[in-house]
């Protein structure tokens, strides 16, 4: 490591005893400091075997509403906003003009809790250096979120065209100014995260396609104001976090393999979500859906998805999927279901049974808990029959913290039974369920008298 010696620096007390932090190498000084916040790295330089070792950690931390509440407790009072900002400022730049590193790995930048009329060129400024002397000493890894300051500030141009680059995360900035740039291009850019962050389609095109290494991308743009819409050409990226609100998004990953989607609000009567290519996908995650979901939009998500293996719906997602109207669920290929379901909402147990109807495929199923099932009453509904003919492995999780198991989980291990022909394992687990004995001896007695399509089915009781 640069400017440390390899050979332990040895301190002694006034007896003339050396104290075990003497007796540490430098290298493991630094780990030490590098664990801590860098504030407290650099107060550290009070105890004279840690004496300068701070500037050559790694990894450099500010976070500005960190900064204003320890002040505050230090010197317990509240100084006003912009006393604040610049006391944090000075801090910063006397960290950046000492440091001895000649690069970093990771450069962490957090500026929140800023009076938005506070906020000047000065300020924006200051905080722009900062990000350049990080690229300057070829950061790694950079994490950069200015909440407040999201109107005026776009990340210095250099930070696009850096070749050090493996992971960016930005979040409340802007894109206003990039397209008038030169092309980007983060050439070692394996990760990137994007929340929240203002600009126009053109940018977010432009910014995508000067990442030719992307592996993992994360895209919210849930509070993006003026995007209608979004072309994602990311043909190298293996793993897609996708939030959307107001916009549509076009996809170009033939290389995806895993998606998590979170749409929060119609954005038109088109489906928010296209792709061009999806052949290599293998798991989704659906995690939101708008409050008020139509019957178009599941349907065309779904269909989108229908040849992934792996597909988790979400109880958030599950709840809103109830509230439609009409359901009628695409067939699908997938081979693993994992549902979160509300057991207290009217239509659960038929878009259980809809979509286990509609995956053709299916091998595994996983029921959660899901929430509050315990507080059921309601009458489930009576469901149609249909054929699970490659069905054989289901778990169904029980009522974590509750007392009872409600008619609907029952009903649904009733249809799986009767349904799954080659079923080969039906796993129930009680977990933290407060039933008594009693209770579960007539679980178990409910169960034994249900019909079973498959001859070899082991029920196994957890």
């Amino acid at each position: 490591m640069e400017s440390m010696s390899k050979k332990c620096r040895s301190c002694e007390n006034n007896d003339g005893i050396q104290d075990r932090l003497s007796g540490l190498p430098d290298e493991v000084i630094v780990h030490i400091l590098t664990l801590m916040p860098t504030l407290d790295a650099v107060r550290a330089m009070l105890l004279r075997r840690f004496a300068d070792l701070w500037t050559l950690v790694p990894a450099l931390n500010f976070d500005f509403g960190e900064y204003s509440g320890r002040m505050t407790r230090i010197n317990d009072e509240r100084l006003s906003n912009h006393p604040m900002f610049s006391s944090f400022a000075r801090f910063v730049r006397n960290v950046l003009m000492l440091y001895r590193r000649s690069t970093i790995d990771t450069f962490y930048l957090s500026i929140k809790d800023v009076e938005v009329e506070l906020v000047d060129a000065k300020m924006i400024g200051d905080v722009q250096m900062w990000l350049r002397f990080a690229i300057s000493k070829q950061v790694k890894d950079l994490y950069f979120d200015c909440d407040p300051l999201h109107d005026g500030l776009c990340p210095p141009h250099c930070v696009f065209t850096s070749q050090s680059l493996a992971v960016l995360t930005l979040s409340h900035c802007t894109l206003d100014n990039f397209e008038h740039q030169s092309q980007p291009h983060m050439g070692a850019l394996t990760k990137l995260s994007l929340t929240r962050v203002c600009g126009t389609t053109n940018a977010y095109d432009k910014l995508l396609r000067g990442c030719p290494s992307l592996q993992e991308l994360f895209i919210d743009v849930s509070d993006a104001p003026g995007l209608l819409s979004l072309n994602v050409n990311a043909p190298s990226v293996s793993k897609l976090y996708l939030h959307l609100f107001s916009c549509r998004c076009i996809l170009n990953c033939p290389s995806l393999k895993i998606m998590d989607i979170a749409v929060y609000s119609k954005s038109s009567p088109l489906v928010p979500l296209r792709a061009t290519d999806f052949i290599s996908l293998q798991e989704v995650n659906v995690k939101i859906l708008p409050r008020r979901c139509s019957y178009y939009l599941v349907h065309s998500l779904f269909g989108l998805i229908e040849n992934a293996k792996v597909f988790t719906l979400s109880c958030e997602a599950f709840k809103h999927i109830t509230s439609t109207k009409k359901m009628e669920f695409p067939q699908n290929r997938w081979k693993r279901i994992v549902l979160h379901p509300q057991w207290d909402r009217e239509r659960c147990l038929q878009v259980i049974c809809m979509l286990i109807g509609s995956s053709i495929n299916l091998e595994e199923l996983i029921i959660c808990a899901g929430e509050s099932p315990g507080k059921c009453e309601l009458a489930c509904p009576k469901f149609h029959t249909c054929l699970l003919p490659l069905l054989k492995t289901v778990t169904i999780h029980g009522n974590h913290g509750y007392e009872k198991w409600c008619k609907g989980q029952l009903q649904v291990i009733e249809f799986l039974l009767r349904n799954a022909v080659v079923l080969d394992k039906l796993v129930i687990t009680l977990g933290k369920s407060k039933l008594t004995t009693a209770e579960e001896l007539d679980l178990i007695k409910q169960v034994s008298t249900f019909r079973r399509a498959s001859a070899d089915v082991t029920v196994i009781f957890a």
